[in-house]
This record gives C-alpha cells, structure tokens and sequence, in this order.
C-alpha cells in the first residue's frame, strides 16, 4: 500500500535530518495527537464554593460560621414600626449581602389561626396586644423568597431558627407550601455534622432550629437548645457582652454569639449598632469567644445589619483553623 506524503506525519527529507530530531518530531506529534484521546488531559481541581469560598466545602457545619440577622422579618421597609424593627432592609437584602442564616419568629395572624395565614411578627403578647400589630409578613410570602433564593444558590448552606408561637402543624404546612421542605436536613443529635459539600451533594442545604422541644414526628425541627447553645442577648452596655452561656448545651459544637444591645425599655439599640456591629469589635468578640470555649461561633448575629460588617467579619473567621491563627487580611465584600 502506499501512503501520500500529507497522509504520513513524517516526510523522508525528515526522516534524514537524523534521529535527534526525528525523535523531537516525534514527541511533538504524540502530544498533538494524545489530547484528541482524552489521555492525558488535565483534571479540571477547581472547586465550586460553599458558602461563598471553595475551602469551605470540605468542613463540618460545625466549622463554619455563618453571619446571622435577629428578627429577619422585622425590618423598616417591610413597615415594621420603631416599636418592633430590628433592621432597616429586609430578609431578601440580608441575602444579597451575604445573610445565610435568620431568626424569625413565627406566630397566628392578627385576624385568624389558620394555617396559611402563619406570620412572622415581633413583640410580646405580655403587653396586652397582638404581636403582629406593629408589623407583620406572610409566612408563606417570605419562605417563598427564601426558596427562590436558594434555589439560585444551591451550594449555599442555610439555617432558620424559629421562636415558636404556633403548632408544629404550622411550620411543617410553611415549609411545604414554598418547597423548603425537600431542602431540610435531619441531625441525629450526638453525630457529627456533616460536610457542607454533602449536604450540598444531597441537597438538604436547610437546618431548622425551633425554640421548642423535639417531636419525632418532625425531625426536621431541631430543639437548639438540646443542639446547641447562645450567649446572652439584648445587654444593656458594651461592657456586659461576655462569652458565658446563657441557655442550651454548652458541650454541642453549634452555638449562637448574640450581638446586640437593647435599651432600657428593652428595644433594641439602632444608635449604638455601629459600634457594636464595626469590623474591629465583632472580630475580636467572636476570636475571644472561640478562644474561651475551643469552638468558632456557628452563627454571629446581629440588630441592624447595615450598621457593621458582620459578613466581612465571618468570611475572616472562615479563614481561619484556630482562634490563635494569624489574623488574615480583611476580607471584604459588599454586605450593605
């Protein structure tokens, strides 16, 4: 048979140049050539981020700390009044600037009991009038939002933590109703937590804590306090703010590090949250914390997000293996 000269990959003039070369002729051709085969091709390493940052896919839940907002849905532009506001933008712009976890307290509407009609409103019914009178939202409206947010997340871990003032017969129905509920994870308590990347992996990126004991009935909902424990909230000066537990299981590795002081009245505190908010402060609280009790705040939560810098502040923390690690550069993103 014979071979034309554009078919054969060496001509004979080359074959004459000598075997040094005929050999660097060679080599070129076997690597033009071996790509097309699929040997050899390089194993793309790149890591999608968990929680805004590849390094964390790898660690427990417990090895991460999620910046966290008090009372999500009671915020200003959602017409929550002075009386009941814990912030001035709404759960929706907690998210955009980098909120993955979220206190909400779920109550009855104003008008009706009904399951479809489940609020997130703040206040105490001790002072004679329903909570939801100086503000509410839709507990259906607002997980929607939330689901439609994840789902344009998906590597993101998320958690809620409900102050409970209805049925679990209520939640479970919220939960159903805006699709959260094929997200929800279930821990054993007493097993380790899982991997970020696991979770991910089998899409139950939703952890819900309850104030509220647990029910095997609904094992989604975990009591925090038998899964964790928080520090003391709503001190009335600075200096007040220490790391001591305040209620739960201090030996569980998921802990709450409140961070916001009240007045005497007992609202929260818009005028100082700038202070207690700042890089500088929440930083060095939450590596004080850490060192104290040998485990990273899971959640840091705050009063008046757009006040301070707390997503800066755990994107650091999440930099870091070890409260006595040198302090990297600060992390920076647009949380306001």
């Amino acid at each position: 048979m014979t071979t034309s000269q554009d078919e054969c990959p060496l001509s004979v003039n080359q074959l004459n140049t000598g075997t040094k070369d005929v050999g660097l002729i060679l080599t070129v051709s076997l690597l033009i050539l071996l790509p097309s085969t699929g040997i050899f091709e390089p194993e793309d390493l790149t890591v999608e981020p968990c929680n805004g940052s590849s390094e964390n896919c790898d660690k427990a839940y417990t090895d991460v700390t999620f910046p966290e907002t008090h009372n999500a849905h009671a915020s200003l532009d959602e017409n929550f009044t002075f009386l009941s506001a814990n912030h001035r933008q709404n759960l929706s712009q907690q998210w955009d600037a980098g909120f993955r976890a979220f206190m909400l307290d779920i109550h009855h509407s104003r008008y009706s009991d009904s399951l479809e009609n489940t609020s997130f409103c703040h206040g105490s019914y001790d002072l004679g009038i329903h909570p939801c009178v100086t503000g509410s939202q839709n507990a259906i409206d607002l997980l929607s939002i939330l689901h439609q947010k994840m789902n344009t997340s998906e590597r993101d871990v998320v958690t809620l933590l409900f102050e409970v003032y209805v049925p679990y017969s209520h939640i479970a129905y919220i939960l159903n109703m805006t699709g959260l509920m094929d997200k929800t994870h279930i821990q054993t308590l007493g097993e380790p937590w899982p991997t970020l990347e696991s979770m991910v992996g089998s899409q139950h990126t939703l952890v819900v804590f309850i104030e509220g004991g647990f029910d095997s009935d609904y094992p989604y909902l975990h009591n925090f306090v038998e899964h964790g424990w928080t520090t003391n909230y709503a001190e009335r000066n600075v200096e007040d703010m220490t790391c001591d537990v305040h209620r739960g299981d201090s030996s569980q590795p998921v802990w709450h590090m409140n961070n916001w002081l009240a007045l005497d009245n007992g609202l929260t505190d818009y005028t100082r949250a700038p202070i207690v908010n700042a890089y500088d402060f929440l930083l060095n609280r939450s590596l004080d914390c850490w060192e104290v009790h040998g485990s990273r705040p899971t959640f840091v939560a705050v009063d008046w997000w757009t006040d301070g810098e707390a997503v800066n502040v755990t994107r650091t923390l999440n930099q870091m293996n070890h409260w006595s690690d040198e302090v990297p550069l600060r992390a920076t993103t647009d949380s306001r």
